[in-house]
């Protein structure tokens, strides 16, 4: 058996969505697994060749959980998104891994399914939900379950990035972060949250850039971040409508209707810190695509 999966990087949070809304992105990791006689992992560092890698576990820990023995694989990994940059590259190994897992396990290929698993696995719905249904997706708990609300993302926006060459490691970005919040910040973490997503549904910049500033862990992460200020500034300076840390950093993500407005950042990012990757991303709305083939 063959199975081909192809996952695409996701945005977590979008400025005040903190850990509820998240979005796929055209960046991807496509990874294929084949039967084999033992586990074989390719295309990722030798430390991670063996049985405690994410992929692996999550691609276990189907047949685990049916009590069925875990049969032999080959994994091949042919990633574009970079760890621990804030793009999701935890969901997009656990993604994979689950659904590969169900297919050769013999079960029938159900996003919702795959989408409770790599939530309980990685103990938040948000990138998870973007990575598997694509889009801008709001994702939450309730009595132990996750549910994923869609929206539609208008179609000229542009998303440039900016991925540092240092890592934030997402437990560091979280124990940053106060322990409680006032009612002020959760009102308006909620109210501006909801009008993010209403700029990215009508294309409203205007919106968006109001709608977006953060008040709940962004100005705890920025000290994370080193280049954060010299970015933002560039971004103003190009006309973005916002600029914000994706996930727990280090990427920076901006958004732009203008689509000339959105390279000249990416020009202007890499004349900066050439040592920085940049470049204009697109929604990514497919989400999770599996291929088999017996």
């Amino acid at each position: 058996m063959k199975v081909t999966v192809t996952v695409p990087a996701s945005t977590a949070n979008l400025g005040p969505g903190f850990d509820c809304l998240g979005m796929a992105l055209t960046k991807y990791a496509t990874l294929t697994f084949e039967s084999a006689a033992s586990l074989e992992i390719l295309g990722c560092p030798e430390a991670y060749r063996n049985d405690s890698n994410l992929v692996y576990r999550a691609f276990a820990s189907v047949f685990e959980a049916a009590r069925q023995a875990i049969p032999g694989v080959r994994i091949t990994i042919a990633s574009d998104v970079p760890i621990a940059r804030g793009l999701g590259s935890s969901s997009t190994c656990i993604v994979a891994g689950i659904a590969a897992g169900r297919a050769f396990a013999g079960l029938p290929e159900d996003k919702g399914a795959i989408f409770s698993a790599a939530t309980a696995m990685e103990g938040h719905p948000d990138n998870a939900a973007a990575a598997i249904f694509g889009g801008l997706t709001a994702s939450f708990m309730h009595e132990g379950a996750p549910f994923c609300v869609p929206y539609e993302v208008q179609a000229a926006w542009r998303f440039p990035i900016v991925i540092p060459n240092y890592e934030v490691k997402t437990a560091q970005a979280r124990e940053v972060l106060p322990a409680s919040v006032t009612r002020q910040v959760a009102v308006h973490s909620v109210s501006h949250a909801l009008g993010v997503v209403r700029a990215l549904e009508t294309g409203d910049e205007a919106l968006l850039t109001l709608a977006a500033q953060d008040v709940l862990h962004e100005p705890y992460r920025r000290s994370l971040i080193g280049d954060f200020e010299g970015i933002k500034a560039i971004a103003k300076e190009a006309g973005l409508a916002t600029l914000l840390i994706s996930g727990s950093g280090s990427t920076l993500i901006g958004a732009t209707r203008n689509a000339q407005v959105a390279e000249a950042f990416v020009k202007k990012a890499r004349a900066a810190f050439p040592q920085f990757e940049a470049q204009v991303l697109n929604v990514c709305r497919q989400g999770l695509v599996i291929k088999k083939k017996d």
